[in-house]
């Protein structure tokens, strides 16, 4: 399964899961993510990471992924439930609530330091059919949070989560911390219905030395699931494409994620 989009003027083929995708499209770079293994790890230029995330098997029991839950969280989404909070699932979101969806993201992701909104990269995963959007809401009816998923009928993968803890200054912190948990609980729930297999909540920081993401890999892990090792693979196909490898290498030259020299080689090719 791939997904085709223009990152500036670089053309971009995103392969995930260990089913090659045939015919790609022309692009400049191969992305493939997801891997089990470094793809073309001796190909000149190539760039290569080792990441980690974490995946909740959504075949188990509801009672089972609820036990899971460690006692914080658990204590959190059931005194969410009583909140009187609503939850909003858009399974087939038009260019609009993509939109939408991306006002409410921007402030959150300016405010937080991290990438804005990737409008090409989106619409690539909503015209393929695999973007899910929820959200959360006050009993008042403030938007306190929102979570666009990259799903495709066997893992949903959180892509984006955002809330409102930098906007809804009248709101405790806490209540918004609170519902967010109770929306990530729900979309489990939601996708879990749908006979998706596994929940990824798409990267757990390697970086032990980065308090904030070793405090967001807490937050994830308090859901349970397994901790799982995947590889992702940069392989440029046009002089434009080696132009964008060694840019990302540059920008990632100080990530523990990046696989090099010996270590690279010594991982299995695919």
């Amino acid at each position: 399964m791939y997904i085709h989009w223009k990152k500036l003027i670089f053309k971009m083929n995103e392969i995930y899961g260990s089913d090659a995708a045939d015919n790609l499209p022309k692009a400049d770079v191969n992305a493939y993510f997801q891997q089990k293994r470094l793809i073309g790890p001796d190909k000149w230029n190539s760039l290569h990471k080792e990441t980690k995330t974490l995946l909740i098997d959504l075949e188990k029991a509801e009672d089972q992924l609820r036990k899971e839950l460690n006692k914080s969280t658990r204590y959190q989404i059931n005194k969410a439930e009583r909140d009187n909070l609503t939850i909003e699932v858009i399974s087939n979101p038009s260019y609009e609530d993509i939109e939408d969806y991306k006002e409410f993201f921007n402030p959150y992701a300016k405010e937080k330091g991290i990438e804005p909104f990737q409008d090409d990269r989106v619409e690539a995963i909503r015209q393929k059919g695999m973007a899910v959007i929820t959200y959360v809401f006050h009993k008042e009816g403030q938007k306190l949070g929102g979570h666009l998923y990259f799903a495709d009928a066997t893992r949903a993968r959180m892509f984006y989560s955002c809330s409102a803890r930098f906007t809804a200054a009248e709101i405790p912190k806490n209540d918004i911390g609170r519902a967010n948990r109770y929306l990530h609980w729900h979309a489990i729930l939601f996708f879990k219905m749908k006979n998706y297999q596994e929940y990824d909540f798409f990267g757990l920081s390697m970086d032990e030395n980065n308090v904030d993401q070793q405090n967001i890999n807490t937050f994830k892990k308090s859901f349970g699931g397994e901790e799982v090792t995947e590889y992702r693979s940069f392989i440029p196909q046009t002089l434009k494409g080696h132009i964008l490898v060694l840019m990302m290498k540059l920008k990632w030259r100080k990530q523990v994620e990046v696989v090099r020299g010996e270590r690279a080689r010594k991982k299995q090719v695919l």
